[in-house]
């Protein structure tokens, strides 16, 4: 875990910078008035307008993802987060304040994944709705974890149908329900669940071909309690929920005897934290070492995982190959285009 001191100077690092934030807004950057578009509701900056468009900013790159496909031409999606980044890690830019300044509409992934969000929707000015995508979802609760839950509720595909919804609805109600926009928005979002819904149970049908005993996901942080709950595979993680979390030498010795007793194939380092932890297991234990899984942002590109449907599919692949299951891929027809 960090140290006191650690935690108290990042503290300290948060709250300078919202206060250097909220200085600029009150030197000059004074959101002004929203103009047109009554049905979007009050918002800072330039309306939340982008020409004729109203903007979306989303915090997490999967959101985006999901809020592109959604919207498609009706809204202008921008996202706090870069594909890459860790949310647990990210620290606030000015510019992701004038972002949210510009903004129609907010959307959060909620359940305590970025713990920054509310400053700086508060220290951004102007008003506007903040949705957040989790709320319906029932959570993984964990002692330990920021709020005591796990905050990785898309790793399930009928959760994250629940947050597709609530975008869909968030987007609808933006540009109004009987507005040609609101219906295509309505149509997307739609479409996009029912192909969740499909990759849902090829998901299923592709881990069930694992043996019984090489049915465990070892990872380098705790980021898969929710595809093991969806889909029935053992999940341990070497970090906790949050990479904030250090992981000791007592959890790396845990997680290197679970790897012995169940004779697991592989371990999976992941995308977006520090793959030297899963290299010292894999040292210690003569494990492969796969991936890399995509845990909390889709890849950057060139990694063939750029969309969250991508990222999904990708880590699923990888999954059922390195632990001895037999692949199939996920079809065009299967996608439901």
């Amino acid at each position: 875990m960090q140290s006191e001191r650690a935690l108290v100077m990042k503290r300290f690092s948060r709250f300078t910078w919202f206060g250097v934030v909220a200085c600029l807004l009150a030197m000059g950057c004074e959101p002004e008035k929203k103009r047109g578009a009554s049905n979007v509701g009050k918002t800072g900056g330039d309306g939340g307008l982008a020409g004729e468009k109203p903007v979306v900013v989303v915090t997490t790159t999967m959101l985006a993802s999901a809020a592109r496909e959604i919207g498609g031409d009706a809204v202008e999606v921008r996202a706090i987060m870069k594909p890459g980044g860790d949310p647990h890690l990210y620290q606030p830019r000015p510019s992701d304040a004038k972002m949210v300044t510009e903004s129609a509409l907010v959307i959060t992934s909620g359940l305590h994944l970025e713990g920054w969000i509310d400053d700086l929707v508060r220290n951004a000015g102007g008003e506007r709705p903040v949705v957040v995508a989790s709320q319906g979802v029932e959570p993984i609760k964990m002692e330990g974890s920021p709020g005591g839950v796990d905050p990785h509720f898309w790793f399930d595909l009928r959760e994250w149908s629940k947050a597709s919804q609530n975008i869909t609805d968030a987007m609808v109600d933006l540009v109004g329900e009987e507005t040609d926009a609101g219906k295509d928005i309505s149509k997307r979002g739609a479409a996009y669940k029912a192909r969740m819904q499909a990759m849902h149970t090829w998901t299923g049908e592709q881990l069930a071909t694992i043996p019984d005993a090489q049915r465990i996901l070892i990872t380098s942080h705790d980021a898969f309690h929710y595809f093991g709950r969806a889909y029935k595979i053992d999940v341990e993680g070497i970090q906790g929920v949050s990479t904030e979390q250090e992981a000791s030498q007592r959890d790396v010795a845990n997680v290197i005897e679970k790897v012995k007793s169940r004779e697991a194939p592989a371990i999976f380092v992941e995308s977006s934290v520090n793959p030297s932890l899963i290299k010292q297991v894999a040292s210690e234990t003569g494990a492969k070492v796969a991936g890399p899984l995509f845990s909390d942002s889709v890849g950057t590109p060139g990694s063939g995982a750029e969309t969250f449907e991508a990222m999904f599919v990708k880590n699923v692949e990888e999954i059922t190959t390195n632990l001895g299951g037999d692949y199939k891929a996920f079809s065009p027809e299967e996608k439901g285009k």
